[in-house]
C-alpha cells in the first residue's frame, strides 16, 4: 500500500476530470446559457444527494473494514458480496424521484448505477485496486465530459442524460470485471445482520453525510429557491471552478483513511502519520491556493466572460474548499483508529442549521455572495472542530511546527481576500517557502520517509521539496 503511488494514480483521474471538465465548460458557456447550465447542476446536486442520503453504508467504513482485513491477508468474496448488496436494496427509494421532472426521472437509472460504482470504488481501493479505480475513472469521465458534448450542441437534456447513463454502465461493468478478477466471480449477497451491524457501526457518518448535504448543498438548493436557475447556474459554476483545486488536493487525501487503516492494521502510530500527512498536505495546499486564485479569475476572464459575476463568489469558494484541506485530512485518522464518530453528527447538524439560516439571511440582501459567506463560515467551524476532536482523541499532537502552519492558514485568507493584487502572488509564494525554511516543516526523517514511497521516476520530487522547504 504505496500511498504516494496510489495518489498519483488518483491523480491522473482527477487531470483527467479538469482537463476534459474545462472543455466541456467552455463549449457549454458559449452555446448555451446559465439556464441550460443549472440544468446540468441540478443532476449535479442529485448525485450529491445520492451519496448523502442512499449510502446507508459509508464508504470510510466499507474501506476501512477492507483495509484491514487486506493487510491481514483476511479478504474472502463473502465480504465483498455482503457490502455490494446494499444499494440495491435501496433502489426502490429512488423511485422518490418519479415526483421531480420529466428530464430528473429518467436520471433514476444513472442515479443508482452512480451509488453502485461508489461501492465498488470504495471496495477497490481498499484492497489496494487504486490502478483498475483509475482506468475505470478515466473512462467514465471521458464519456461523461467528453462525449456529453454531443448533447449540449444539441440542446437536449434528455440526451445528456442518456450518455451519462451509458458511461454508468460502462464503468460499472469494468470494475465488475475486476472485483471479480481479484476476489472470484461475485454476486451481491443479502446478509441484513452484517448490514445492519455496519450500518450501525457507520450511523453517526451516515447522518453526519445527510446534515453536511445541508451545510455543503444548502447555499446552492437556496439560490435555487430564492433566485431560480440563473443565479444557480450562475453561482454553480463559480463553486465548479473553485473546486478544482480542493478536487486535486482530494486525489492526493483521498488515499489517507486506506493507507491509515493499512498502516495501523500492521502497528504504525497514527500520530506520527497524521503529522507528516499534514505537514506535506499544508505546503501542497498553501501553493495550491497561491496559484489557483489568478489562475482561476483569468480562465472565467478569458473563457467564461458570462460568468465574471461570479468571480468574487469563486475566491471565498475557493478559500473555503481548498484551505482547510490539511486539518480535514486529519479525519481519515480519527476514522482508522476507530475512534467514536458521534461528535461529527452534532458537528454535521449545527453546520447544516447554520447554513441554511445564513443563505437564507445573506442570498436575498447580497445575491449568491451571501452563499459563499455561509461556506466560509461553516468551514471555519469544520475545521475547527476536527482539530479539536483530532487532539482530544490523541490521533494528532500540536507541535510548534503544526502551530505555525494553522496561524499561517487565515492570514493567507485575509491576504488573497483584501491584499491580493495579482502581481504581489508572487511574493507571498515567496513567503510561503521561507516560512517552511526558516520553521524546518519538513524534516530530514519526513524526506527519508517520502523517500521510501517515491517511485524511481520521480526521485527528483526529494530535490525539489528540499529546494522549497
Amino acid at each position: 500500500m504505496n500511498p504516494i503511488k496510489n495518489a498519483l494514480k488518483t491523480l491522473s483521474v482527477t487531470t483527467t476530470n479538469v482537463m476534459v471538465a474545462l472543455i466541456f465548460f467552455i463549449i457549454t458557456a458559449k452555446i448555451t446559457n446559465p439556464a441550460f447550465f443549472g440544468k446540468v447542476a441540478i443532476i449535479q446536486l442529485l448525485e450529491v444527494v445520492t451519496s448523502a442520503f442512499f449510502y446507508i453504508i459509508p464508504s470510510q467504513i466499507i474501506t476501512r473494514e477492507i483495509s484491514y482485513l487486506y493487510a491481514r491477508k483476511e479478504i474472502n468474496k463473502k465480504l465483498v458480496e455482503k457490502f455490494l448488496s446494499f444499494p440495491f436494496l435501496v433502489l426502490p427509494v429512488f423511485l422518490l424521484l418519479l415526483l421531480l421532472p420529466n428530464y430528473v426521472k429518467l436520471a433514476i437509472p444513472y442515479l443508482f448505477l452512480y451509488l453502485l460504482n461508489n461501492v465498488m470504488i470504495a471496495l477497490m481501493i481498499g484492497m489496494d485496486m487504486f490502478t483498475e479505480s483509475a482506468i475505470t475513472g478515466n473512462f467514465f469521465l471521458i464519456i461523461r465530459w467528453g462525449i456529453s458534448i454531443i448533447a449540449v450542441l444539441s440542446h437536449n437534456i434528455y440526451l445528456f442524460i442518456g450518455i451519462w447513463t451509458l458511461g454508468g454502465i460502462l464503468s460499472v461493468s469494468m470494475n465488475y470485471a475486476f472485483l471479480s478478477r481479484k476476489v472470484g466471480l461475485i454476486l451481491p449477497s443479502f446478509d441484513f445482520a452484517f448490514l445492519f451491524k455496519h450500518f450501525k457501526e457507520g450511523l453517526p457518518l451516515y447522518l453526519s453525510s445527510a446534515a453536511t448535504f445541508l451545510s455543503s448543498q444548502g447555499d446552492r438548493v437556496t439560490t435555487a429557491y430564492l433566485l431560480g436557475s440563473y443565479y444557480l447556474g450562475l453561482y454553480q459554476f463559480s463553486a465548479l471552478v473553485a473546486g478544482v483545486p480542493s478536487m486535486v488536493l482530494g486525489a492526493l487525501g483521498g488515499v489517507l483513511l486506506p493507507t491509515a487503516s493499512f498502516y495501523k492494521a500492521l502497528g504504525s502510530d497514527e500520530k506520527k502519520m497524521s503529522s507528516i500527512s499534514f505537514r506535506v498536505l499544508s505546503l501542497i495546499t498553501f501553493l495550491a491556493v497561491i496559484i489557483s486564485i489568478p489562475t482561476a479569475v483569468l480562465v472565467v476572464e478569458k473563457f467564461f466572460p458570462a460568468y465574471i459575476a461570479g468571480v468574487k463568489v469563486l475566491i471565498l469558494l475557493l478559500l473555503a474548499t481548498t484551505l482547510p484541506f490539511p486539518i480535514g485530512s486529519l479525519t481519515n485518522f480519527i476514522i482508522a483508529a476507530k475512534k467514536s464518530l458521534r461528535p461529527f453528527l452534532i458537528l454535521s447538524l449545527l453546520n447544516g442549521g447554520l447554513v441554511l439560516l445564513t443563505s437564507f439571511l445573506l442570498i436575498p440582501r447580497i445575491g449568491i455572495m451571501g452563499g459563499a459567506i455561509s461556506q466560509v463560515i461553516v468551514s471555519t467551524i469544520s475545521s475547527s472542530f476536527v482539530l479539536v476532536y483530532a487532539l482530544r482523541e490523541n490521533t494528532f499532537v500540536l507541535g510548534r511546527r503544526e502551530s505555525v502552519l494553522l496561524t499561517a492558514m487565515p492570514l493567507i485568507a485575509l491576504y488573497e481576500v483584501f491584499l491580493d493584487p495579482p502581481y504581489l502572488n508572487f511574493l507571498l509564494l515567496l513567503s510561503v517557502i521561507l516560512l517552511f525554511k526558516t520553521f524546518r516543516i519538513i524534516t530530514a526523517e519526513d524526506m527519508k520517509l517520502i523517500d521510501s514511497f517515491l517511485p524511481s521516476k520521480l526521485k527528483f520530487f526529494i530535490s525539489l521539496v528540499k529546494a522549497i522547504t
